[in-house]
């Protein structure tokens, strides 16, 4: 495995850890059990799910099909990208249009959505811009 493959796939176990372990301390807490929270449980559960699977499995069977971990990891990405921005953008409800904090959350939703859309399509075609060595799946 080259180096920036075990970085990425180090990151993403990592990165799946870490969302599984923000998921399980909104359910310790014993917070509200609105369907705003439940669906925030159950974005990053299977953002944390999908992620740790990219990360620790080299491939992945799904029915009789076999996916590769850059597939996995895509998809992984695309779900974090949807709830980031879903998030983000709910978030601006509360703003005025004309203030400073709209303005900077606006920037920073897009900015994130961009990127993780973007890292979200280099891990789906094995890297266009990105050295595709580092998506290799052996």
């Amino acid at each position: 495995m080259s180096g920036l493959k075990t970085v990425v796939r180090h990151g993403f176990t990592g990165g799946g850890v870490a969302t599984l372990l923000l998921a399980g301390l909104f359910v310790v807490s014993g917070g509200s059990t609105t369907p705003s929270t439940l669906l925030l449980i159950g974005w990053l559960t299977a953002v944390g799910v999908v992620l740790l699977l990219a990360g620790t499995r080299e491939r992945l069977a799904i029915g009789d099909r076999t996916v590769g971990w850059p597939r996995v990891a895509a998809v992984g990405i695309g779900i974090l990208a949807v709830g980031c921005g879903g998030f983000g953008l709910s978030q601006l409800r509360g703003l005025e249009a004309t203030s400073g904090p709209w303005l900077l959350t606006a920037t920073a939703t897009v900015f994130a959505m961009g990127y993780l859309i973007w890292f979200a399509r280099e891990c789906w075609t094995g890297g266009r811009q990105l050295d595709g060595e580092m998506f290799a799946v052996e």
